[in-house]
């Protein structure tokens, strides 16, 4: 059986700042805090997932990709161009 862990999906609502000079959340809300993910989970899963219960609007990885390796229990998901910070899944334990 796969294991699953539940995320909470925060939503970067208010970002300021840019590409050159850097991103800075400003303000953020929880869109959702029982999401189940795979813990096998591809990022190309990942994109599909938030696309289907209607976050994104797209999970072209050429717009949207997630960084999953910087923090362990964190997935960022941010706009290819300019690297701007979209949503965060934050595991729940």
């Amino acid at each position: 059986m796969k294991e699953v862990t539940t995320y909470s999906l925060r939503n970067y609502f208010d970002v300021w700042g840019n590409a050159k000079d850097g991103w800075e959340v400003n303000n953020s809300c929880i869109e959702f805090d029982d999401l189940n993910i795979t813990d096998d989970a591809t990022e190309k899963d990942i994109l599909k997932y938030l696309k289907g219960i209607g976050f994104l609007s797209t999970d072209d990885r050429r717009m949207v990709r997630c960084d999953m390796n910087t923090y362990a229990d964190v997935i960022e998901v941010y706009e290819v161009k300019g690297h701007k910070p979209i949503a965060a899944l934050v595991a729940n334990y």
